[in-house]
């Protein structure tokens, strides 16, 4: 009778094993919030460190174009119509190039390695996406279109000037009755959906 006795006293009641199992579950569901919580911080993370490599590539990408500018104008799309000029800006309406697949802010002539024709290049902000244009001739024909390449997502204006040769900076180019082929400087100035503002410039070679 006395050890039926201290059996029953170091037994778990069915209430004991109630709250065991509650704690139990409360403690998982903190430790799965916490992980959650983690991996969600560490995937924000990922994706900001993604963003910037795209805005660091994007950069790097234009620093590398202008400078290899090349002096070859392009026959335009008509005939009788005047060569493109080997560097041309104008601001662009960001949705201009749902109306026209060529329409760009700032196109020109990029060099090539020997042995390869130069390329055709543009840059435009359409749909809050920078977007690349490469044409896959220089002299254009009515059918010529350009491959669209999207090099940088999540931008709410861009914006190019170009630094002519007294030292001002010119919102279009050429410059209205200018001589100069080529801008002594490129400014780039881009802005993100968050609000963030990046401005940066390249020296053209003389």
């Amino acid at each position: 009778m006395k050890n039926r006795r201290i059996l029953r006293q170091t037994g778990l009641t069915l209430i004991e094993l109630m709250v065991a199992v509650a704690l139990l579950a409360v403690i998982s569901s903190m430790a799965y919030r916490g992980l959650d919580s983690m991996t969600r911080s560490s995937e924000h993370s990922l994706a900001i460190g993604e963003h910037w490599q795209g805005v660091a590539q994007f950069l790097e990408r234009i620093a590398s174009d202008v400078a290899q500018p090349a002096r070859r104008s392009v026959r335009a799309l008509k005939e009788g119509d005047q060569p493109l000029p080997e560097w041309w800006g104008r601001p662009l309406n960001n949705t201009a190039a749902d109306t026209d697949p060529t329409a760009a802010q700032l196109e020109f002539t990029r060099k090539s390695p020997p042995g390869r024709d130069e390329v055709r290049l543009g840059y435009r902000l359409h749909a809050e996406k920078v977007e690349l244009l490469l044409w896959p001739v220089l002299d254009r024909a009515p059918a010529s279109l350009p491959e669209v390449y999207v090099l940088l997502e999540g931008v709410s204006s861009l914006t190019f000037r170009y630094l002519d040769s007294t030292g001002v900076w010119q919102d279009n180019w050429p410059t209205l009755g200018g001589k100069e082929t080529f801008p002594r400087a490129l400014s780039v100035e881009i802005t993100l959906n968050d609000g963030t503002s990046l401005h940066r410039m390249f020296a053209l070679p003389s």
